[in-house]
């Protein structure tokens, strides 16, 4: 199916939205090389926690619809159903950064998760600035089972989160607090959506189309499959029935995830939004809205406290709807703020449509949409190391991934796409670079943030982020230890490499025998730490025990059966013939090799 557009260029379409929003609202500046619509503000005076949001384009009004006073203070707009990349996200921190912090919310796909957390690890490590991730997951249409690994998607319940949190920052309330309510609302709420046929993608290709008299629940809103086709099409009254059952169950074992903890439901102070993808006609969204409430009221006896009706969240232009719940209640929420005031605070927005006009506006001060980032804060910390050391290490690296990139690549082209070789390698020729530059490496914190800059920049793509991720964390990590040991160090090392291994953590759910890197970089640090602290092993042993307990670990890898990366199609540990049965994982092989060349800069006691 392919319908007629007036745009077929997905990039342009994109730019004009959001220099008419800027347009409509004065307070707004559009950062038009990096895709970002912000509000203004100082770095160093601001009296407030800034929100950024984003994704892919395609979901509009979200994500720039909602940037202004109360809601957001920066939106970053990808290519259409494409996540933004490293650059662009890091603009909208320098646009909006102040010293109370910032919030990210970003709805749980695997690339906005990634390139998110990579920015803002960066970003805090660099700046000092704290940043706090919250991640939206609230469909109930991806069931305990399937989605164990990877999660629930995140559809329109993330505009409530945008609007608490908006408001919550707006009051004054510091991050941690910030945080806790919109963690608290998008840990309360459940999201049910339904489609009567795909999205069109500007300038995309035809696609088939849902066949006649038939229906997909639980599409997702990048025409993802949904849990279920249903044929024939039910009426709306058995459709919306249907679906209010997989929010409302609370004891299914497999969608039973909005809770109540004891509560009658038809005593929680319930919070509704029924949501166009895009496709529907205002008459038909009005009407399908009156059914859910008639339906909540007849089947489960509940009046929503506040109800939302309208275009929040789209997939361009899919023929379907959502159904979200929020349950508010204050008992189940350990804390004296107000969700339901945040939820009714009037914001200054293009298209939070329940909001009312404050009577005063922002007086917003220019700022120059070529603005260089040398002019945000940067480390603030000074750590002089031997650059000898840290110069022999990363040239180490280097040596020993380019002796083993071409096994890594032979390795990947069995179970992946092959590019696992070389991209380390494109990540260890970045990183010994910097040791080319002057004084880079005699500043520890300098030099590592470098490094993890170049080895982002040079490697791309999900490994680059996850290394990128990694190295941040360490970095910021790094200058929060110096303090208390005031020593460059193994402790240092060790207790700063752990704290970075549980910031990655966060944002992937591999962990060992996952046949990933994390397979040999688990292993590695949690040896180096006992051999640091429980041992009291010298740097060279540590570090020798250590890479040892790596090699262990990459070689479990040949008979694990994969549950990340294109290996998991494969399935490395079914079938005699299966080419890739024996085979280490390459991710973790190459922690191998960057613990080799560390390892052996450092002779160990005999």
């Amino acid at each position: 199916m392919k319908t007629k557009a007036f745009f077929n260029d997905p990039t342009h379409i994109v730019d004009h939205m959001c220099k008419s929003l800027a347009q409509q609202n004065p307070t707004l500046r559009f950062d038009a090389t990096n895709k970002v619509l912000y509000r203004p503000t100082n770095h160093t005076k601001g009296n407030k926690v800034s929100i950024i949001s984003g994704g892919g384009s395609g979901h509009e009004p979200a994500h720039a619809g909602y940037v202004g006073e109360g809601m957001l203070d920066a939106a970053v707009c990808g290519k259409v159903f494409a996540s933004p990349n490293f650059d662009q996200i890091i603009s909208a921190f320098d646009h909006v950064a102040t010293p109370r912090g910032i919030l990210v919310i970003v709805k749980n796909y695997t690339g906005d998760k990634l390139n998110f957390g990579l920015a803002s690890e960066t970003y805090q490590a660099q700046t000092g600035i704290p940043t706090h991730i919250v991640t939206v997951a609230d469909d109930v249409s991806v069931p305990y089972s399937r989605g164990k690994l990877v999660g629930r998607r995140g559809l329109a319940g993330a505009v409530l989160i945008h609007k608490v949190s908006g408001a919550a920052a707006a009051r004054g309330l510091d991050l941690a607090d910030v945080a806790k309510v919109a963690q608290h609302v998008s840990d309360n709420m459940a999201t049910i959506g339904c489609s009567l046929d795909y999205a069109n993608l500007p300038g995309g290709v035809d696609q088939p189309s849902i066949p006649a008299n038939t229906l997909e629940l639980g599409m997702g809103i990048h025409n993802e499959p949904g849990a279920q086709r249903i044929s024939p099409q039910p009426t709306v009254e058995q459709l919306v029935s249907n679906m209010l059952k997989l929010l409302l169950t609370e004891d299914d074992p497999e969608h039973g995830f909005l809770k109540f903890q004891g509560i009658p439901q038809s005593k929680a102070q319930l919070v509704l939004m029924v949501n166009n993808l895009g496709g529907l006609s205002v008459l038909e969204l009005q009407a399908i809205a009156n059914v859910v409430l008639e339906s909540l009221r007849d089947q489960y006896n509940i009046r929503p406290i506040r109800i939302y009706v309208n275009t929040y969240l789209t997939a361009l232009d899919a023929p379907g709807f959502n159904i979200t719940l929020a349950n508010l209640t204050p008992e189940l929420f350990n804390s004296d703020i107000d969700l339901l005031s945040l939820l009714d605070e009037p914001v200054k927005s293009n298209t939070w449509t329940s909001c009312q006009p404050l009577d005063e506006e922002i007086a917003a001060q220019r700022t120059p949409e070529n603005e260089e980032r040398s002019d945000s804060p940067k480390l603030k910390d000074e750590i002089k190391c031997d650059k000898g050391v840290f110069t022999a290490i990363l040239q180490n690296i280097l040596t020993q991934v380019t002796a083993d990139e071409p096994k890594l690549t032979e390795y990947d082209t069995l179970m992946g796409d092959g590019d696992c070789g070389t991209t380390l390698l494109a990540g260890a020729q970045a990183a010994f670079a910097v040791s080319e530059e002057d004084d880079n490496l005699s500043n520890l914190a300098k030099g590592l943030m470098k490094v993890a800059s170049s080895v982002r920049s040079g490697m791309g793509g999900t490994s680059g982020a996850l290394y990128g991720i990694f190295l941040n964390s360490f970095v910021s990590a790094v200058q929060k230890n110096y303090t208390e040991i005031k020593e460059v160090n193994i402790k240092l090392f060790a207790k700063s490499a752990t704290q970075a291994l549980e910031t990655l953590k966060g944002y992937t759910n591999a962990r060992e025998n996952s046949r990933t890197l994390m397979d040999a970089l688990i292993p590695f640090i949690n040896e180096l730490s006992a051999a640091v602290f429980d041992d009291k092993e010298s740097a060279a042993n540590a570090l020798q025990r250590a890479h040892k307990a790596a090699e262990t670990g990459a070689e479990s890898t040949k008979w694990i059966k994969s549950s990340f990366g294109r290996s998991t199609y494969v399935g490395a540990s079914e079938g005699d013939d299966n080419p890739t049965k024996g085979i280490p994982d390459p991710g973790a092989c190459g922690i191998v090799s960057i613990s080799t060349g560390i390892q052996s800069v450092f002779k160990v006691a005999n």
